[in-house]
């Protein structure tokens, strides 16, 4: 049935039928009906007319839509289209969107299709007019290809699809090149996400068997002998022997935990900075104190050496230098065999912005070295090189990924060369906020220091030294080599001009520092102060060079701060003055400072609890617990005025936690309760824990397991007795 427009136009097309036949017949018949048929059939005519121009108006009108909307599609479309003939390949129709897909003008492309194929990435990537005949009629087939944009030069990967099909009897290849770079860069970076897991899961698989294995070493050493000690319980060297393996497993056992703990808050982002003021020659002196025993124990040679100008007071977070610092030196020794040598040198850079200096440390050593294909993953949390010559070598695989972090956080940059058995250089670039320096003039006036003679064979050392002295007030001689020093200590003393101080290095090539100083003794006496400096461990020459007149020893770099160090020993051992850091709390030396002390203890373990307390009677203290921190609070608040000396407190116990309850005792109104001091005694370790427990009103922190030596020095600063 016909419907709408199409109704009319069959009763139209009728009534125009219809008319026409009647003007026919009337004008062989009836001339005069012809005459009034006619006008009908003009009218009709006319309507004819009218509606086929609406019809192709219509038809255009649709005919745009269409093309907009296909214009549309292809602006916003990654897909590029062509039409190419089947005869000769000559392009019929291309889309403009080639342009923005592939940088090149479809106009340009419509009078040659082989622009396409020069924007080939490579020489295998298709060609579609070498394709086109390889495609039967009815046929398509697809092709993942790589392009090179004519614009940006930057590589597309495309899905080309080809088909050849008969178009209003004529043969045509069309080919649609649907752009996949996004998908398969997309499909790239799942696949590294999914790589990187496998890698870290593998990785944390790997570090869990090492940390069994690492763990449940020092933890068997740790059982082992002290099931020897209730077994030769009545042996005293057997007891003293065993207890001090036991710590040393402990020990180690704890820095293994430390390492994992630190790597999970780096990780975790609650890593801070505490910035302070600090000296770099303490720094350094710190550093090989706790070095040079696993130097000794390892039989190496050690080295310290300085190069450029280095400040003497720096402002930034001085621990986690020294961890740094310690990280990689202990990786070193730790990977160093007997005999061989590690060298830690600091190097002032130049550098324009005021108030800050470039400091870089080089740690080297000529030990087992890395591989290649392991040096890229040296910095990677929990890896560890597999190598059947360091197989035995306890780690964590920890130590260099947080130095790393540490490093980075401090804005700086850490790199590594290596190879195998050439050892291994890590380098550290830092820049540091220079600390306003003190000249302190008036400490050298007060020792009478006036003159100094610096001796080594390397004259940029001396002129370093000078540098370094300028603004002390001190003049300072220079000699390169022990003979020449020898030669200026001598005429000094005869013009009775003698130098205050003398600094020799150890090792000249004419002359060495002690040999050098027993020939100053002869000609000056043993008033003036000589001091030894030295790169190396000089512990073996400890004896000799005593007797040879040295006053101390001083470690590359030269500091001021060190100088000034061993002055001051010097001036007590002449004056027979007692040492103020000679307050070790070691066992015995300070006999009888704590004896008396009353303390509370707020601890609801009873293994931990029985522990402080045998701890503190060692010492002659006096130790009352209390199971949680209500407890604490309730002892406290009901004790005469004095009768607790210290209060420690855990943190996480049940009913009131350390924190409130230390907010309590401060706000009970107990005379002692301002005074009181309070020491979080907490497994809670982290520098957060740390400003928690000083915010709650403690007065420290000190972290568990407890080291007593720790916990004196700390008693002792709390209580004014050091």
């Amino acid at each position: 049935m016909c419907k709408g427009k199409d109704k009319w136009k069959l009763i139209i097309v009728i009534l125009a039928a219809a008319a026409a036949i009647a003007a026919i017949v009337g004008y062989f018949a009836v001339p005069e009906a012809a005459v009034m048929v006619a006008p009908l059939c003009a009218i009709l005519l006319l309507l004819i007319i009218s509606e086929n121009r609406k019809n192709l108006a219509a038809k255009d009108t649709e005919i745009l839509y269409r093309e907009e909307l296909f214009g549309l599609l292809l602006k916003n479309l990654d897909d590029a289209f062509l039409m190419i003939n089947a005869d000769d390949y000559s392009p019929v129709y291309v889309s403009h969107n080639v342009k923005r897909l592939l940088g090149i003008d479809d106009r340009k492309m419509r009078f040659d299709i082989r622009l396409l194929d020069e924007l080939a990435a490579g020489p295998d990537t298709v060609r579609i007019l070498e394709k086109l005949p390889e495609i039967g009629l009815g046929e398509h087939k697809q092709y993942e290809r790589e392009y090179i944009h004519a614009k940006t030069g930057e590589y597309r990967w495309f899905l080309v699809t080809i088909y050849h099909a008969k178009l209003n009897g004529e043969e045509k290849y069309v080919a649609v090149l649907s752009d996949r770079t996004k998908e398969k860069n997309m499909n790239q970076t799942l696949k590294n996400a999914l790589d990187v897991a496998r890698s870290a899961n593998q990785a944390k698989s790997n570090f869990l068997a090492n940390m069994s294995h690492d763990i449940r070493t020092p933890m068997n050493a740790i059982m082992g002998f002290s099931a020897l000690l209730q077994k030769y319980g009545d042996n005293p060297d057997k007891v003293r022997e065993y207890t001090g393996k036991i710590i040393s497993s402990g020990e180690h056992l704890l820095s293994l935990i430390n390492d994992v703990l630190d790597m999970s808050k780096i990780e975790s982002g609650r890593t801070s900075l505490h910035l302070a003021e600090f000296s770099l020659g303490e720094l350094f002196e710190g550093v090989y104190s706790i070095i040079i025993p696993q130097i000794r124990t390892k039989k190496l040679c050690f080295e310290m050496r300085s190069m450029g100008v280095l400040p003497e007071c720096l402002i930034g977070d001085k621990q986690r230098l020294i961890q740094i610092l310690l990280n990689l030196l202990s990786n070193a020794v730790k990977y160093t065999p007997e005999g061989g040598t590690v060298i830690l040198t600091v190097e002032g850079k130049k550098i324009e912005s005021r108030g800050m200096a470039h400091i870089c440390f080089r740690v080297s050593d000529n030990g087992y070295g890395i591989s290649e294909d392991f040096l890229s993953k040296v910095f990677e949390p929990f890896a560890r090189e597999t190598d059947e010559r360091i197989k035995g070598i306890q780690g964590t695989g920890l130590g260099l990924p947080i130095t790393k972090n540490i490093v980075e956080l401090m804005g700086g940059t850490i790199s590594v060369k290596s190879a195998p058995d050439k050892g291994s250089t890590f380098t550290v670039d830092l820049e540091l906020q220079t600390a306003e320096e003190r000249p302190g003039r008036e400490f050298w006036k007060k020792h009478g220091i006036k003159r100094l003679l610096i001796a080594d064979d390397q004259e940029e050392v001396c002129v370093n030294v000078r540098d370094i002295m300028s603004e002390t007030g001190v003049e300072v001689d220079c000699a390169v080599g022990g003979s020449e020093a020898v030669r200026m200590a001598e005429a000094a003393a005869e013009i009775h001009e003698d130098y205050h101080v003398i600094i020799l290095d150890w090792k000249m090539s004419d002359l060495d520092g002690i040999e050098a100083a027993r020939q100053i003794r002869e000609k000056v006496g043993t008033e003036v102060p000589i001091m030894i400096l030295a790169a190396y461990d000089f512990e073996d020459i400890k004896d000799e060079a005593e007797k040879a007149g040295i006053s101390g020893f001083m470690p590359k770099p030269f500091f001021i701060s060190n100088l000034r160090r061993i002055v001051e020993e010097h001036h007590r051992k002449k004056n027979k003055m007692p040492d103020p850091g000679s307050l070790q709390v070691q066992h015995g030396d300070r006999c009888g400072v704590f004896e008396g002390m009353h303390v509370l203890a707020a601890e609801d373990n009873e293994s931990n609890a029985e522990i402080i307390t045998e701890l503190l009677k060692t010492e002659g203290i006096t130790c009352d617990i209390a199971e949680n921190g209500k407890e604490a609070v309730e002892r406290f608040t009901k004790a005469e005025p004095g009768y607790y000396d210290m209060i420690f407190m855990d943190i996480q116990m049940p009913v009131m936690d350390g924190y409130e309850a230390t907010r309590c005792i401060r706000e009970s109104g107990h005379p002692d309760a301002k005074t009181v001091p309070i020491v979080a005694m907490t497994a809670y370790a982290f520098e957060e824990d740390v400003r928690r427990a000083l915010e709650a009103g403690m007065n420290a922190h000190t972290a568990k397991p407890v080291n007593m030596e720790k916990l004196k020095e700390l008693m002792l600063r709390l209580t004014g007795k050091e």
